[in-house]
């Protein structure tokens, strides 16, 4: 069987090595990124997500697009760097797979653009747990860029010419963050509000969105079907907060009391994603290598 033609950009990044491990025994992966991959046996083309012209000629062939590239959180970068290469870097990827002919980018946003992290006000969720319709409230760079994309992403998929969809990752927990868990779980001021996925999940999850037969314009939140709490989760959250939001779906934390804040339901049912991610495996996995 002929291996669809998937083009992956930012795939020598820390997410993207993954999301290529994933990928490349299931497609003709090709990564696009401004230095070559860890995985010698993918095809690579230098290009900048900045450039638009080059990417075009990148996507000439492929019959899908990853978009990982992007400056990933609010610590690396100023803000109008941050803003420019985000916004203008996602811009740029649709505007090219549109005019090469691809069929279905899939494009990275974040939980950030609830307004619920990075910001120096404690916003409280409007209800539990958070859905994909959920107010979107960002009031700093990062969060806003990835709002903002949302907003591009769901213009092209207006114009019938590109089927687009768009992952939001909760905080995705490396290796080196492993030995930290569990003094997160514990941290009632914990500004992810105590969610994590493993990079592993976040790949299968692009890659369930490239594959799924119904592509009209959507958005997904992936995230580990438990909570980093130390606690049952709603009682963090009525500590944190001094109250408790609206619970709509009271029955997900009667079955799971640690359950994750963000509810993954409508990946489940587009997708078929189901949740690997296991924080107490990797403590364990972290005290076996002597680094916990």
């Amino acid at each position: 069987m002929q291996l669809p033609k998937v083009a992956i950009t930012g795939g020598s990044g820390r997410l993207g090595r993954y999301v290529v491990d994933y990928f490349r025994d299931k497609a003709d992966v090709t990564v696009i990124d401004i230095r070559p991959p860890e995985q010698t046996d993918v095809r690579f083309v230098e290009a900048d997500i900045l450039d638009c012209a080059t990417l075009a000629a990148a996507f000439s062939g492929q019959e899908a697009v990853v978009h990982l590239a992007a400056i990933a959180n609010p610590r690396i970068a100023p803000a109008d760097v941050t803003f420019h290469t985000n916004v203008q870097g996602t811009w740029n990827v649709l505007e090219a797979a549109e005019k090469a002919g691809v069929r279905r980018v899939v494009a990275t946003s974040s939980d950030a653009v609830t307004g619920l992290h990075f910001n120096e006000e404690n916003l409280c969720p409007e209800y539990l747990p958070i859905d994909e319709a959920h107010t979107l409230r960002p009031v700093e760079f990062y969060a806003l860029s990835k709002e903002v994309n949302e907003v591009v992403c769901r213009s092209y998929a207006n114009r019938d010419k590109l089927e687009v969809l768009v992952i939001r990752p909760v905080h995705i927990v490396f290796p080196p963050e492993w030995p930290e868990l569990q003094a997160r779980g514990d941290d009632v001021s914990n500004y992810h509000l105590w969610g994590y996925v493993e990079p592993e999940d976040v790949a299968r999850g692009f890659y369930l969105a490239v594959t799924v037969a119904d592509a009209s314009f959507n958005v997904f939140f992936i995230a580990a079907a438990d909570s980093l709490c130390s606690r049952p989760t709603l009682d963090m959250v009525k500590e944190r907060f001094g109250k408790l939001p609206e619970i709509r779906k009271p029955e997900i934390f009667e079955q799971n009391p640690h359950a994750s804040i963000l509810d993954i339901s409508r990946a489940h049912r587009v997708l078929g994603f189901e949740p690997t991610s296991d924080w107490k495996r990797l403590i364990r996995g972290a005290e076996a290598k002597g680094t916990a």
